[in-house]
């Protein structure tokens, strides 16, 4: 991808590139077509990286399934969230990870980090933001890597949602783990423990000691979309809660594969349904 100085001046004009909107009220900056384009290629060009093992998120053969699958079930589990974390990423610490690790100008990377950026914050709509936000804060997560392996533990990071598990995985390393978040000036929430007996959800996957199931909650909620479909009379309406159907049949069907017929069936038939363009 080139850009000549005329794109340039076009894409650093921050919010005008953006399109805002809402999903479940959860603010949405998403960049449009020519922005998220070089925001792609930031983020093809930094998934070839070699990252450490604890990564499963923006990179390539990984996944929130590997990220479950690293950890045994039978053991102590530990969850922590980070807060609002995109909208926590100033462009400072893009600048400088810019600086730091990519080895920018200072103004290279002043200019760059304002074409990755949207109001002083990384895009949540981003095709780049997740891999940005880990190098932002990969002095934190590598720092929580260490206390885990120093405590025997296993430790992913899938986004912001970190696991920890082994037979450490306490209360007090709880407190360790929110220590070094805080550190960092990020806020740490949605914090789980499970003990060695209980079922846990890792990135949407219920992990026992026999093996991976369907989360409880994506059951629920597969059957409640079965169910508005069925009685949905508004051609828009029934075409948006196909559409939510059939991601969460599919993310179902890669977990067990019982749903992953059922997923395909759904869609041929769904397909089989649509009037043909005359």
């Amino acid at each position: 991808m080139k850009l000549d100085a005329k794109d340039i001046d076009f894409l650093v004009r921050g919010s005008a590139n953006y399109k805002f909107f809402k999903i479940k009220d959860r603010p949405i900056q998403e960049p449009k077509a020519r922005l998220q384009a070089v925001h792609l290629r930031v983020h093809r060009l930094l998934s070839r990286v070699a990252v450490p093992a604890y990564l499963h998120s923006a990179v390539k053969g990984k996944s929130y399934l590997s990220n479950a699958l690293a950890h045994d079930a039978s053991q102590p589990l530990i969850k922590v969230d980070i807060k609002k974390f995109f909208a926590s990423v100033p462009e400072d610490a893009v600048v400088r990870f810019l600086r730091s690790d990519c080895k920018c100008r200072s103004d290279v990377a002043r200019l760059f980090a304002s074409m990755l950026v949207c109001n002083g914050k990384i895009a949540t709509g981003s095709s780049a933001s997740p891999i940005l936000a880990y190098y932002a804060f990969k002095s934190m997560f590598d720092q929580i890597a260490t206390l885990a392996g120093e405590h025997g533990l296993t430790f992913t990071c899938y986004v912001d949602d970190m696991t920890l598990s082994g037979p450490t995985a306490t209360n007090a390393m709880v407190i360790k783990v929110r220590a070094i978040i805080a550190k960092f000036g990020l806020k740490s929430h949605k914090v789980r423990r499970f003990n060695a007996s209980s079922p846990k959800v890792v990135t949407g996957v219920c992990i026992m000691p026999d093996g991976i199931r369907v989360p409880q909650k994506l059951h629920l909620a597969i059957s409640r979309n079965f169910q508005e479909r069925s009685t949905e009379t508004d051609t828009k309406k029934r075409e948006k809660i196909t559409a939510s159907l059939q991601g969460r049949l599919d993310a179902a069907g890669r977990i067990d594969a019982k749903f992953k017929s059922r997923a395909d069936t759904f869609r041929a038939s769904t397909k089989k349904a649509q009037p043909s363009v005359p």
